[in-house]
């Protein structure tokens, strides 16, 4: 995993905690299934997820203000791609 941030696991499940309390288990189960933080780069943050096209139209902004709670640090965009996408991409 890639990170020009200081991220760890305990970040990656805070942000995941907080975005089920928000959301309600259902939709996050449903819609963020494989969630995972590739990337922070310039206040971009680069996430995997199921429902990749779901979560960045209805989502993203709700990924920002959680990651921005957790990390400290501006957020100004949500870049969220599809995990088979990801995959594919590590197996190359």
């Amino acid at each position: 995993m890639k990170h020009n941030c200081a991220m760890n696991q305990f970040q990656q499940q805070a942000i995941e905690a907080k975005l089920k309390y928000f959301l309600g288990e259902e939709e996050y189960d449903r819609l963020f299934t494989g969630f995972e933080i590739l990337q922070f780069d310039r206040n971009i943050l680069t996430v995997c997820a199921e429902g990749a096209d779901d979560v960045q139209r209805k989502y993203s902004w709700h990924i920002a203000i959680v990651a921005e709670a957790v990390l400290k640090r501006a957020v100004r965009f949500v870049n969220v791609v599809p995990v088979e996408e990801y995959k594919a991409s590590q197996a190359q």
